[in-house]
C-alpha cells in the first residue's frame, strides 16, 4: 500500500505561499530491507535486531530498557511520518556500539546498494559509551556497480555487461519506464553519544538519476560529547535529508557539514535542527554547494535556544554557487530563542561565478566549461577536507570522475 508523507517541517512555520514550511512525498511504495555490506573493526560490537511486522509496529515499541528502545526514542529531523514509514515497512535494526573509554581509529564502513526496481529501506543505530570515539562511514550507490572505478563488480547484472562504464549504466536507467515511481530508497540513523564521547558520521550519496532518497538522522548528545557529521550529495533525483540534534547536556556540541553538487532536474530538500537545552552547548552548520541545469534546493536550518541553555552558541552558514539561470535556490535560516544569555548567528552567500575570476582564468587558456567544473569540484573538496579517512576521499574523487 502506498503512503503519502509530509516531512521536513519547519518548527516555526512561515507564510504558506512561500512553500517552504514542509515537504510532501506522494505515493511512497512498500519497502523491503535494503542491501548493505559492512566492515566492522574488532573493537566495535555489532548487533542486529531482527524486525518483523509484529515487533516493529509503531504501536508496539521495543522493550523498555534496551538499547534499541533508547535509540528508538531519539527523534529524527524528518518527523513522525518518517517513523511511520519505518514502522509500516519492517527492516532489521543494525546497531554498532563502542565500549566506554575505547577510541577506535579504524571506521565502521557501511556500503548500501539500491536497485531501481526494488524500493528499500535500512535502519541504523550508533551508540558511543562514555569517553569513547567512533567513526561510521556510509556510501549509497545504485545496483552492483563500483562507481569509483566506473566498472561493474559482477558479471552480467541487471542488463549490464562486464566492462560497462557508469555512463553506460546511467543510459540504461534513463531509458527505464516509470523510473521515478520505481526508484526509491530510505534510511534512518539514530545516534547516542554518552558523556565525553565523540561520534563522527560520514555519508556519501551517489545514487543514479531518478531515485527518490530519504535520509533521516536523529542524535542525542551527552555532557561534553561531540556529534560530527559530513554529508555529501553527488547524485540521485529527489533527495530529502533531515537531521535533529538534541543538545540537552552541558557543553555538548554539534559540527555539521553538508556539500552538494546538483545538475539537470535534481532536487535537494534539507531540514536541520539543533535543539539547545543544556548550558554552554554549541552547534555549527555549514552548507555549501553548486546548482546547475534546472536543479533546485531548499535548506531549512533551525537553531533553537530553549530555557536552560545559558551560554549556548549556535552558528549556521550557507554558500551557494549558481551555474544556471534556471536553477531554484531557497534558504530558510531560523533562530528561535527562549533564553537571554545565548549567541546565535546565521548567514548566506548566494551568487554566480565572479566575472573577474572567470576572465582571469580564461585569459590563462582555461576553457570556460573546465573553469565551472573546477569551481564545482572545489566546493565538494572543501567539504570533504573534513573527512579524515583517505579511502573515503578517494571514493568521492572516483564518483566525481
Amino acid at each position: 500500500m502506498e503512503m503519502d508523507m509530509t516531512i521536513n517541517r519547519l518548527p516555526a512555520p512561515t507564510w504558506n505561499w512561500l512553500h517552504v514550511n514542509e515537504a510532501s512525498v506522494k505515493g511512497v511504495p512498500a519497502l523491503q530491507t535494503g542491501k548493505m555490506e559492512d566492515e566492522t573493526p574488532e573493537a566495535i560490537e555489532k548487533q542486529v535486531i531482527r524486525c518483523t511486522v509484529r515487533n516493529c509496529d509503531n504501536k508496539k515499541q521495543p522493550e523498555a530498557g534496551t538499547l534499541s528502545a533508547e535509540l528508538f526514542q531519539i527523534p529524527g529531523g524528518m518527523g513522525t511520518d518518517m517513523n511511520q514509514l519505518m514502522a509500516e515497512n519492517p527492516a532489521d535494526f543494525h546497531i554498532w556500539t563502542i565500549a566506554a573509554g575505547v577510541k577506535e581509529s579504524e571506521p565502521v564502513r557501511l556500503h548500501f546498494t539500491y536497485e531501481p526496481d526494488a524500493p528499500a529501506q535500512n535502519r541504523i543505530g550508533i551508540c558511543a559509551e562514555e569517553d569513547s570515539e567512533i567513526t561510521v562511514i556510509m556510501d549509497f550507490r545504485g545496483t552492483d556497480m563500483d562507481f569509483a572505478h566506473g566498472k561493474l563488480t559482477d558479471g552480467e547484472t541487471n542488463g549490464f555487461q562486464p566492462g560497462d562504464t557508469a555512463a553506460d549504466a546511467q543510459a540504461v536507467y534513463n531509458e527505464s519506464e516509470n523510473l521515478e515511481q520505481r526508484s526509491f530508497a530510505a534510511i534512518q540513523t539514530k545516534i547516542s553519544a554518552k558523556k565525553g564521547a565523540k561520534v563522527h558520521l560520514v555519508q556519501i550519496q551517489n545514487l543514479p538519476e531518478g531515485f527518490t532518497f530519504l535520509n533521516d538522522v536523529g542524535t542525542d548528545c551527552g555532557e561534553d560529547a561531540l556529534i560530527d557529521t559530513v554529508q555529501v550529495v553527488l547524485g540521485g533525483g529527489d533527495t530529502y535529508m533531515g537531521m535533529r540534534t538534541d543538545l540537552g547536556a552541558r557543553a555538548s556540541s554539534l559540527e555539521s557539514k553538508v556539500g552538494y553538487l546538483l545538475d539537470k532536474k535534481e532536487k535537494l530538500d534539507l531540514n536541520y535542527l539543533a535543539y539547545h537545552t543544556g548550558a554552554k552547548t554549541t552547534s555549527r552548520m555549514d552548507v555549501s554547494g553548486v546548482l546547475r541545469g534546472e536543479s533546485q534546493k531548499l535548506f531549512r536550518g533551525t537553531i533553537d535556544f530553549r530555557n536552560g541553555s545559558v551560554g549556548a552558541k549556535g552558528d549556521e552558514k550557507e554558500d551557494v554557487l549558481l551555474f544556471s539561470d534556471n536553477v531554484i535556490n531557497r534558504t530558510v535560516p531560523l533562530i528561535l530563542c527562549e533564553e537571554e544569555d545565548v549567541e546565535g548567528n546565521h548567514g548566506a552567500t548566494i551568487g554566480k561565478l565572479d566575472e573577474a575570476l572567470l576572465f582571469y582564468l580564461s585569459s590563462r587558456g582555461i576553457a570556460e566549461e573546465e573553469i565551472y567544473e573546477m569551481m564545482a569540484r572545489a566546493r565538494i573538496d572543501a567539504i570533504c577536507s573534513g573527512i579524515a579517512d583517505e579511502k573515503t576521499q578517494e571514493l568521492v574523487q572516483g564518483y566525481l570522475g
